[in-house]
């Protein structure tokens, strides 16, 4: 993969990244006025994790590749720490959004 083309792929990674925070931030000042805005301070609180499963996914697959093996212990655990908790938190707020309320 050439170079112009993985930063393009992090540039977008990044603006998806800005856009869902700011929604985030956003909703959750409307939730301040409005409590039916709640679900959607949540939805875009999952995003966030969704964009960021999607990235460490990226991270893996394309950029570290072969090169994974190599990689220190530490590094590996981090890696799926982050991993775990974005997916946990994604799959919590769309059920608290969508299944519990």
């Amino acid at each position: 993969m050439n170079k112009e083309k993985t930063s393009k792929t992090l540039i977008v990674f990044g603006i998806l990244l800005i856009i869902t925070v700011l929604s985030t931030l956003l909703f959750l000042c409307l939730s301040k006025y409005d409590s039916n805005q709640w679900d959607n301070v949540l939805l875009s609180f999952g995003s966030v994790s969704l964009v960021g499963v999607a990235f460490l996914i990226y991270i893996k697959e394309v950029r570290v590749k072969e090169k994974w093996s190599e990689m220190p212990r530490v590094g590996k655990f981090i890696f799926w720490s982050m991993f775990v908790i974005h997916s946990l938190n994604f799959v919590d707020q769309f059920m608290t959004v969508f299944i519990f309320n």
